[in-house]
Order: structure tokens, then sequence, then C-alpha cells
């Protein structure tokens, strides 16, 4: 989350509870993480839209062990198992803390792309900043074709147990914020704001 932890944090809690699972309904891909009494679920969606043909965005993202595009240029250390195959792991260190992450489901057609992974606990200590220790996380990513192959619909949706429910979600969102407009930047892709682009001005 490097320094985007630092981010306001007044943005609103979803899906809060204080003990308890958080659940994936809206995928196929089980994404429920155990929390352990005294510590707290949360839920955190990002959504963008971007005019881009898709496989400009899974051409970056559609290996599970190389993700160095999501973390700022950091990869991972160490990798198991066979990329892209439910059940590899890749770990390393990031922001003061060590992770493990384990692939759960993976899907890459030519209008979509979509995997789910769980994080392992995992401490996250920014100098200056509280630490947040997660008991676990799980992330679903999906990259979509719309318009007729002309543009890219991204969404993410992520499901933490940590002891701070506050910059637990505050982290995560401005975290996306910062990697999915940096990434779209990359492909020198444009938002999508409104309606689908025309043929003439794509």
């Amino acid at each position: 989350m490097h320094s985007h932890l630092a981010a306001a944090l007044s943005l609103a809690i979803l899906c809060l509870t204080p003990v308890g699972r958080a659940n994936s309904q809206s995928f196929s891909t089980n994404n429920d993480i155990p929390c352990p009494e005294g510590s707290y679920t949360s839920f955190v969606h990002n959504s963008y839209a971007y005019i881009a043909p898709l496989d400009e965005f899974t051409n970056i993202t559609k290996s599970f062990f190389d993700f160095a595009w999501y973390t700022g240029g950091v990869p991972a250390t160490n990798t198991t198992g066979t990329d892209n195959v439910p059940g590899a792991t890749r770990s390393g260190t990031l922001a003061g803390g060590a992770y493990h992450e384990t692939l759960t489901a993976y899907k890459l057609r030519s209008d979509v792309l979509e995997y789910s992974y769980h994080g392992d606990p995992y401490i996250l200590a920014v100098p200056g900043q509280p630490t947040i220790n997660f008991n676990g996380y799980a992330e679903t990513m999906r990259f979509e074709s719309i318009c007729g192959g002309k543009a890219t619909y991204i969404d993410i949706i992520t499901y933490t147990c940590s002891n701070h429910q506050t910059l637990a979600y505050s982290g995560w969102y401005t975290f996306h914020e910062s990697v999915f407009p940096g990434l779209a930047a990359t492909v020198r892709a444009t938002i999508m704001a409104g309606d689908c682009p025309q043929t003439e001005n794509y």
C-alpha cells in the first residue's frame, strides 16, 4: 500500500462486520476470509472504464507471477507451481511486510481476464503510520472487453480481515486509485466517462 496509506480516512466503510467472514456473492470464486475474535472484515470495490482494447491491459496483467505492474515495480522474490494455474503461489516483501499469496481461480479469454487470489496473514508497517495486522485478504480482478472491443472495463473487489477497519479500507482503496489509472496511463488509455466511443473517434 506504500505511501497511499496516509490518504484521507473519511471514505465510507462498506460491508462492515465486527467478527465474521468477508464473503463474495458476485463472483464464482469463494473469497471467504475467516476473521478471529477482535478483528474486522472490510469490503473494498474499485471499478474503471478506459478507451483501449482489452489486450492492451492483459498483455501487462495476465501473469500471476509477474505482477510488478501492481506493486510499483517490486517483483515477487519466490514463486511455486505453474503461472496462472490455481494453486500457484507468489511471495516477497512489500511495504515493510512479508506476503504470501495463492492463486485460487484464473480465466483468460479473448473478451475477459479474471483471476482471484488469497493472501496469508500480513503485517503492513509504513513509517509514520499505524501498523495494520491483516489476518488474511482476498482479491478478484476482472478486465472485460466492452464497446465492441474499443474499451475495457476493470473491476477489483477486495476482502480483508484486519485489526484496523478504517485504515484497511482507505489503504486498499487509495492504492487501487493509484495503480489502475497509472496502468491506463502506461497504455495511453483515456477514461471512458460516458457512452462507448464512436468508430470515427477511436
